[in-house]
């Protein structure tokens, strides 16, 4: 008896699962853009605003968003980056600091669709592996992005997407920190 009972329940939740679901859709997706590191290495003696952001660099990359309901999206993510060097003065002696090559890829959680045919916002964060090189300096860590996107439809299954983005990178006492403006298209 209690075996009629559970193989009717389980047919049950099976059957009900299998009535509601919808193709799962993947995606693939381009972008490039901007990034700037966010208070790194600032060392002077009166701060001001635009001291918090160091030379600005270059990113680019592919997304494969995923997703199996609607409301809910995972894109998994490679990105590349490079950072131009810093020129500063300390003491009276010039010093340039090269900067950053990075990789990164991982995977984003994003609160809807990245394309559903018309214009959307959506927010997203994501849990990524960073790797951060320039000379003298290797940083191999797990890190963290939080960020905002705007998808444009802009034919059939093509978007446009533009992101701001805000990537953390943890390095024990302190963090790497990076403010990225992205610009894509997504099938």
């Amino acid at each position: 008896m209690k075996r009629s009972i559970i193989t009717a329940l389980l047919a049950l939740v099976l059957g009900t699962g299998a009535a509601q679901a919808k193709e799962i859709g993947v995606g693939v997706g381009v972008f490039g853009g901007l990034s700037w590191p966010v208070l790194q290495d600032v060392s002077v003696s009166s701060f001001s605003p635009s001291d918090a952001f160091g030379e600005s660099g270059s990113q680019f990359g592919i997304r494969v968003p995923v997703t199996a309901i609607p409301v809910f999206t995972l894109e998994p993510y490679y990105a590349s980056s490079s950072y131009s060097e810093r020129s500063e003065i300390f003491a009276g002696i010039p010093y340039s600091r090269e900067g950053f090559d990075g990789t990164s890829f991982g995977v984003n959680a994003i609160l809807g669709k990245v394309d559903d045919g018309r214009v959307n916002f959506y927010p997203y964060v994501g849990l990524g592996s960073y790797s951060l090189e320039r000379t003298g300096e290797e940083i191999d860590e797990i890190g963290y992005n939080f960020r905002l996107g705007l998808g444009i439809s802009v034919a059939s299954k093509i978007s446009l997407q533009i992101r701001g983005e805000f990537d953390m990178v943890p390095t024990g006492d302190t963090s790497r920190k990076f403010a990225n403006v992205t610009v894509g298209a997504a099938y």
